[in-house]
């Protein structure tokens, strides 16, 4: 009877559960790869911009990503206008770090770091990280104040670590999503070309 009265709630779990992963995937649909599609640059013009996004969005620098970002597009267009990306691509993919990521992004940045410097023996445990995280983000200041009271805090707990954790992940993480997206739209406009060219041969046999 006890398995009964179980079943219902468990779907109804299972199915909210559902639900919300549904709309995150929505949601970052919507945030990272909309952008991507919208653009009407070369590919690689788009692409730099997904790398610089990416790069920036696998680093523990939320709250000051946009500036930053904004800061690195204005520089590069001034001194190196072949370099240039596209802002929009950029602005979207430093949303990777975001509310549903923020943990498992960090909690990787500091196993990465530590591994690195030789330390496996002493991970921490995720829920325990987890816990440690929050508290020492949950700050009152805003801005540029809130972002470095952040990392003041996050240094007394994880020290270089976490710092030294992030680069390779914004490194190959910037490189292959540059990569992958200059293919993807490359391909997008070979199919479109050769729908045109398609439509044009059949206006021309039957028109």
């Amino acid at each position: 009877m006890a398995s009964e009265d179980q079943t219902p709630n468990s779907t109804a779990a299972e199915q909210n559960g559902h639900s919300v992963w549904a709309r995150f995937v929505r949601l970052m649909r919507y945030r990272l790869v909309v952008p991507i599609l919208r653009a009407r640059h070369e590919p690689e013009f788009t692409a730099r911009g997904v790398l610089v996004g990416v790069a920036f969005g696998l680093t523990p620098t939320v709250g000051i990503q946009i500036p930053i970002v904004l800061v690195i597009w204005a520089a590069v267009k001034a001194l190196l206008p072949k370099w240039n990306f596209n802002l929009i691509v950029a602005l979207a993919w430093v949303w990777l770090s975001n509310v549903f990521t923020l943990v498992p992004l960090y909690f990787g940045f500091l196993i990465t770091g530590r591994i690195m410097m030789g330390h496996a023996e002493s991970l921490p445990g995720y829920a325990s990280f987890s816990n440690e995280l929050t508290a020492a983000l949950a700050v009152e200041a805003d801005g540029v104040s809130g972002f470095l009271q952040q990392t003041e805090n996050l240094f007394d707990l994880y020290g270089v670590p976490m710092l030294l954790g992030c680069v390779p992940w914004a490194v190959f993480g910037g490189w292959i999503s540059y990569v992958w997206t200059a293919a993807y739209l490359r391909r997008r406009q070979r199919l479109a070309a050769a729908k045109r060219r398609a439509r044009g041969e059949a206006e021309d046999m039957f028109g």
